[in-house]
């Protein structure tokens, strides 16, 4: 039989099925507002990647400061359902919506939702989840910051099929989500081993060299190992000219129509690979009045991150224009041969040094001084040439794959949701 459909009126949904109801979101959900006030919970949650996982620093021995917080957290039920309205106006990425999968207490700065008169929750999800792809949220926000709060959201508008297809939507999209997301999954495992591959074959190149008949000797360094007989092991700091600190360039002092182009130390981990001719942003800062600057050839090292098995991370300006290095950036001249150097500084032997005795800091710190104790081998300047021609191709052959599968994750991703969008508005009937 032939659905029949009407006008939902609302312009991001279009056409529904003709028996379904739209009526105020206030009927199906209430606001849970109940506080920890006498700590009977102590299992924290956050939101991540839209999904509500347990905070990383649950089970620690809290003080009274920690009590305080928690105490005024929001207590969490199986089914809840949290929005994230906050920032609306300053964030067009991140996911909204999620479920609570499990007792607990979450910060009291999100929305919670629970359900009532016979609404599932997890079709809400799904549908919320929807809203959320088409930034429903981000124009429903008061103040300066755009913060979304149940007041605004009890007046907004719900679809109301049957519960029975409520239920039959949601099983049918757990499945499918469930099916999308296993090859998501698998992408990311590919990509995961495409990675630690070509960390392998980079570290194999600047330890070993390109021959295989070479003879090794022993390095005298535990991470670096045996190394081809003339190789020269050393400290960075007795193969470079010298070391310098990046300006305190904050965001606000980049500017669309800078003069002056810059980089910013979170840029090094989200905005470049290996190297990089052009900065991607820019300042009005005066570079000739500055001496933090950095030139072709140089190495740019992050002095701050969140990951230690990150800290240090390097990249090696190619280009010809001189730039200004922002700070908690450390600048890094050297006479090697700038390709080669920068695979060296992001080697495994090289990062296990610098990585050294900071897995318990919270966020990590590495100091000049630090990166140049790093001991690092060096073949004579004609093989360092070789060495990172073969590593500029065989690399450039690894990141294709992983672009490939970078780009299939999100094509799966968006596949997601329109399965979800056209699921939970009746465009597709799962019955």
């Amino acid at each position: 039989m032939t659905r029949e459909y009407k006008d939902s009126g609302i312009e991001w949904i279009g056409q529904i099925p003709k028996e379904w109801k739209m009526q105020p979101l206030v009927i199906y959900f209430a606001e849970n507002k109940k506080p920890n006030s006498d700590l009977g919970s102590f299992n924290a949650l956050q939101f991540k990647y839209g999904d509500i996982i347990q905070k990383p620093n649950n089970g620690k021995e809290l003080n009274a400061k920690d009590e305080d917080l928690l105490s005024k957290y929001t207590v969490v039920a199986p089914n809840d359902i949290v929005v994230n309205g906050l920032n609306l106006n300053y964030d067009l990425k991140s996911l909204r919506i999620a479920k609570v999968r499990e007792d607990g207490i979450i910060t009291s700065a999100y929305i919670v939702l629970r359900c009532r008169n016979g609404a599932n929750p997890s079709y809400y999800n799904y549908y919320l989840k929807a809203l959320d792809f088409q930034k429903i949220f981000h124009g429903m926000g008061v103040g300066i910051r755009l913060t979304l709060s149940y007041d605004e959201l009890r007046s907004m508008l719900l679809l109301v099929p049957s519960q029975r297809e409520q239920q039959h939507i949601a099983d049918y999209l757990d499945k499918k989500c469930a099916e999308i997301d296993a090859l998501i999954a698998l992408q990311e495992q590919m990509i995961a081993q495409l990675t630690d591959y070509k960390q392998s074959v980079i570290t194999e190149a600047v330890t070993k060299g390109l021959d295989p008949n070479a003879e090794l000797v022993p390095s005298g360094i535990d991470w670096i190992g045996d190394v081809p007989k003339g190789w020269k092991v050393k400290k960075v700091k007795h193969a470079v000219n010298s070391f310098s600190k990046g300006n305190g360039i904050t965001k606000d002092e980049v500017f669309p129509d800078g003069d002056t182009p810059c980089v910013r130390y979170g840029e090094i981990y989200t905005k470049y690979k290996n190297s990089f001719t052009e900065c991607v942003s820019a300042t009005k800062l005066d570079i000739q009045k500055s001496p933090h600057y950095f030139d072709y050839g140089d190495i740019l090292c992050t002095a701050t991150g969140e990951l230690v098995e990150e800290i240090g991370k390097s990249i090696v300006y190619l280009g010809n224009k001189p730039c200004l290095a922002g700070g908690d950036i450390i600048v890094i001249s050297h006479n090697q041969v700038p390709t080669f150097f920068n695979y060296v500084m992001n080697s495994h032997y090289a990062q296990a040094q610098k990585s050294k005795n900071k897995a318990k800091l919270k966020v990590v710190h590495i100091s000049a001084f630090e990166i140049g104790n790093v001991y690092i081998a060096l073949p004579p300047y004609s093989e360092q040439l070789a060495i990172a021609s073969y590593l500029d191709e065989k690399c450039d052959e690894i990141d294709s794959l992983i672009a490939t599968k970078q780009k299939k994750i999100v094509t799966l991703n968006e596949y997601k949701k329109s399965i979800i969008y056209e699921a939970v508005t009746g465009k597709i009937n799962v019955d």
